[in-house]
């Protein structure tokens, strides 16, 4: 991902105050326009309990890919074992169906790699009663760095997916929106070029959204929530800049609702997997902690290892895409 300049925010809510604010977020509002435009603030949770989430089982998993698998790279036996290990996890779970959807990246000229590469993403789809699509994404390919196995970027988001298809998992269709989770090949550059967005970066993502657009399916898509190095034990999560605004609020308002005002620490333009649905008028969100580290030191180094990530950060953003599914559900709607 690229980055731009951060903007502090200071809007933290209150727990109390959030639990104050009027109707359930899990409850969506079927009255009048009005009705729902007061409900749009309200974050109460059922019997006045958090959603379930379980850190130490993404905990889990992460430590299985650095330390059993290792480097993850576009087109290696790591991805390669990552992929069939995601639809073993899967295969597992009631109410998910899962494809692969293999594409081709090609290195730009100057790059290590020469040859084209193949790419795959695994996708995973709860059927919903409800016309449109929630989608929420992550890439999980690693950077071309010796003995790199992003524990944060990379590792982290892939996990916390997992968790929420096992959170999620049911008989049946699920009621409410289709859930799709993402998991992208090939957001990494190729060393030693430079990123960019069309020719060395965001394979998969791109290959996907452009696709999905040709064939007039990229409508169904009502929201999309991106989320990428989220296991930083200092967890700080910035909003990126050019996120939906009615997303940005939703996510402020269930994090203080959590009793997490703080996770919230500015704002910032990145460029990552979610500018080709955005480019494409998908509203979307992107959730990452771009300082890792002091001065953000150990992104795409060594040191993103399981020493510098933590279960309670998987929970924190796990949690809180649990709360926030279904204020997104019901804000959002998928486009003519």
């Amino acid at each position: 991902m690229q980055t731009g300049t951060i903007m502090q925010s200071n809007r933290p809510t209150s727990f109390l105050a959030a639990i104050v604010l009027g109707l359930s977020l899990f409850f969506p509002s079927c009255g009048d326009t009005e009705a729902r435009a007061q409900s749009s603030d309200a974050v109460v949770f059922p019997n006045g309990q958090s959603p379930s989430f379980d850190e130490e089982r993404a905990f889990v998993d992460l430590r299985f890919l650095c330390e059993q698998i290792g480097p993850r790279r576009i087109g290696t036996k790591g991805l390669q074992r990552t992929t069939t290990w995601l639809q073993e996890q899967l295969a597992e779970l009631e109410g998910w169906t899962v494809d692969l959807d293999e594409f081709k990246a090609q290195p730009p000229a100057g790059a290590r790699r020469k040859a084209t590469v193949d790419g795959v993403n695994v996708l995973a789809r709860r059927e919903g009663t409800q016309p449109g699509e929630v989608w929420i994404g992550s890439h999980y390919d690693t950077y071309d760095f010796p003995n790199f196995v992003g524990a944060n970027d990379g590792g982290s988001s892939t996990v916390v997916l997992l968790e929420l298809a096992r959170q999620w998992a049911g008989e049946g269709k699920r009621e409410g929106q289709s859930i799709v989770l993402a998991w992208f090949d090939g957001e990494e550059r190729f060393p030693p070029i430079p990123w960019e967005d069309f020719t060395n970066s965001t394979f998969g993502s791109r290959d996907l959204a452009d696709r999905l657009a040709k064939a007039e399916t990229i409508q169904n898509i009502s929201a999309f929530i991106l989320l990428d190095m989220i296991g930083d034990a200092k967890l700080g999560v910035l909003k990126e800049r050019s996120s939906d605004p009615q997303l940005k609020k939703i996510m402020e308002r269930t994090a203080g609702a959590l009793g997490d005002p703080n996770l919230f620490v500015g704002q910032r333009d990145i460029e990552d997997d979610h500018i080709h649905f955005r480019r494409h008028n998908v509203p979307t969100m992107n959730l990452i902690d771009f300082n890792f580290g002091p001065g953000n030191s150990y992104w795409h180094t060594r040191k993103d290892n399981m020493e510098n990530v933590s279960a309670e950060s998987l929970g924190r953003m796990g949690r809180l895409m649990m709360a926030a599914l279904p204020a997104v559900e019901r804000d959002f709607a998928p486009r003519d």
